[in-house]
C-alpha cells in the first residue's frame, strides 16, 4: 500500500512537473513563434497585393497607353489614302493639307541622286526572269510570265520602306541570248539602267 502512494505522488509531481515545463517552455515560445508568424503572413500579404497591384497597375498602362498619351497623328502615313493622288498614276499623290507632290517624295521620300537605280534595283529583285525564247528570229525574254523583246515596256511592282507598292515603267533597251539591259525613267530622279546576266 506504501508502494502504490508512493508511485501516486510521483505520478502527480511528474504531472505538475510536465505543466509547468508546457507552461514556461514550451507554450510560452510557441505564443512568440505564432506572433512572428502571423506578422510574417501579414507582411506577405501585403507584399502579395503590392505584387497584384503592380501587375494589375501595369497591364492597365499597357492597355490605355495610347489613350493617355496619344500620339500626334501623322497624315503622311495614313493607310486610308490613295499613295498615287486616287489614279492620276505618278502625277502626283494628295498631301495632308490636300496640296498634292510627286509620288516618288510621298512614297519614298524626297528623290536621291541615285533614286532610279535603287528603284530599280528594287524592281529587278520582285521580277521573275525567266530564260531566253527565239521564235521567228526575234530573242524574247519571260518576265513574270510573259514574253518581252527588245523595246518593250512592261511594269513592276516595287514595295518601299513604309510598305507602299508603287508600279514602275521599265524597258528592256538591249536583249541577247547572255544578258539583258533594263531602262527605267523617272521624272522625279533621272533615269537609270542596269544589266542582268541570263544563265
Amino acid at each position: 500500500m506504501k508502494n502504490q502512494r508512493n508511485q501516486v505522488i510521483a505520478l502527480l509531481v511528474l504531472v505538475i512537473g510536465w505543466a509547468v515545463y508546457w507552461q514556461f517552455f514550451v507554450n510560452v515560445p510557441k505564443t512568440q513563434v505564432a506572433a512572428q508568424t502571423a506578422a510574417a503572413k501579414a507582411a506577405k500579404a501585403d507584399s502579395l497585393l503590392q505584387i497584384r497591384f503592380r501587375r494589375i497597375r501595369f497591364e492597365t498602362d499597357a492597355l490605355y497607353h495610347y489613350r493617355i498619351k496619344p500620339t500626334a497623328f501623322d497624315a503622311t502615313h495614313n493607310a486610308f489614302r490613295l499613295p498615287n493622288g486616287g489614279g492620276s498614276g505618278d502625277a502626283g499623290a494628295l498631301a495632308a493639307d490636300g496640296a498634292s507632290k510627286p509620288a516618288a517624295q510621298d512614297a519614298f521620300g524626297p528623290p536621291t541622286p541615285d533614286y532610279a537605280a535603287n528603284l530599280l534595283k528594287a524592281a529587278v529583285a520582285s521580277m521573275r526572269i525567266g530564260g531566253v525564247v527565239t521564235l521567228n528570229g526575234t530573242t524574247q525574254l519571260t518576265v513574270d510570265g510573259e514574253l518581252h523583246k527588245e523595246g518593250d515596256e512592261f511594269t513592276a511592282k516595287v514595295l518601299n520602306s513604309k510598305g507602299v507598292l508603287k508600279s514602275v515603267l521599265i524597258k528592256i533597251k538591249q536583249l541577247s541570248t547572255s544578258s539583258v539591259t533594263l531602262l527605267l525613267d523617272v521624272s522625279e530622279g533621272g533615269g537609270a539602267e542596269q544589266k542582268v546576266r541570263l544563265n
